[in-house]
């Protein structure tokens, strides 16, 4: 068995350090304050009723 390069070792640890800047960046943007109005009502989503019934259901309705 080959030993690994040192050099893959680096860009381990490069890669980790940009996909952990990269958590922390899309942390901060998501808890901003004025992406508050707009979670709360994704989150109201589930909970409301549907405003039109869907029309499947009203073209066999109507069918003789």
């Amino acid at each position: 068995m080959t030993p690994m390069s040192p050099v893959w070792g680096h860009v381990a640890g490069v890669f980790i350090i940009l996909m952990l800047v990269t958590f922390i960046g899309i942390w901060v943007w998501a808890w901003r304050k004025r992406h508050q109005v707009t979670f709360d009502r994704m989150a109201r989503l589930p909970l409301e009723q549907d405003e039109q019934p869907d029309s499947d259901v009203d073209a066999k309705e109507d069918r003789p």
